[in-house]
């Protein structure tokens, strides 16, 4: 399988926000182990999917949405965009910032395939249990989908500038160039 990486165009056909040899760089840097070239470009399409689908992000596709009349596959590039100083990101390119958010999920998904679309079942979620004479209740009212998620703080702290406003956490929040 080759992976079509997402070059700033917005390509109808992209499945890839960063291509292997940025992907294996990254790592080595870092001293992150990897697997072989089938397994990493299988980990990078599903990142990528998680990274395009799961986000509110800020401003407009280059090229629209939807898989017809050229509109582009992924959720980048995107126009009226800006960094967490202030700075407009250039419209004909994808962020660093995603690049590695992108490269640390698709490291997760390397070791656990499908970690960040677990498969969620509210009924089989323990609401008691009893040990002996000791009994436990758990709330778990405030408690969805998402629970079951892994957060991984380093994705959350890089993009947080680039999603849409109301969609950030306390952590990323938002910054205004004065």
């Amino acid at each position: 399988m080759a992976l079509t990486v997402e070059d700033g165009s917005g390509l109808p056909d992209a499945d890839a926000l960063v291509s292997m040899v940025v992907f294996k760089a990254y790592c080595d840097k870092r001293g992150y182990a990897y697997t072989t070239d089938e397994l990493i470009e299988q980990a990078i399409v599903r990142a990528t999917a998680f990274m395009s689908d799961s986000f509110a992000w800020a401003g407009w596709r280059v090229k629209g949405r939807g898989a017809t009349g050229g509109a582009q596959a992924l959720a980048w590039p995107r126009y009226a965009v800006t960094d967490e100083g202030g700075y407009t990101v250039p419209s004909d390119s994808v962020p660093v910032e995603v690049v590695e958010s992108t490269i640390e999920i698709a490291l997760l998904e390397l070791g656990e395939p499908g970690a960040m679309t677990p498969t969620y079942v509210p009924g089989d979620r323990v609401k008691s249990e009893k040990f002996d004479t000791i009994a436990f209740e758990y709330d778990l009212s405030s408690q969805g989908a998402e629970s079951v998620r892994p957060v991984l703080l380093v994705v959350r702290d890089k993009i947080g500038a680039f999603l849409a406003r109301g969609t950030g956490t306390s952590v990323s929040g938002s910054v205004v160039r004065g």
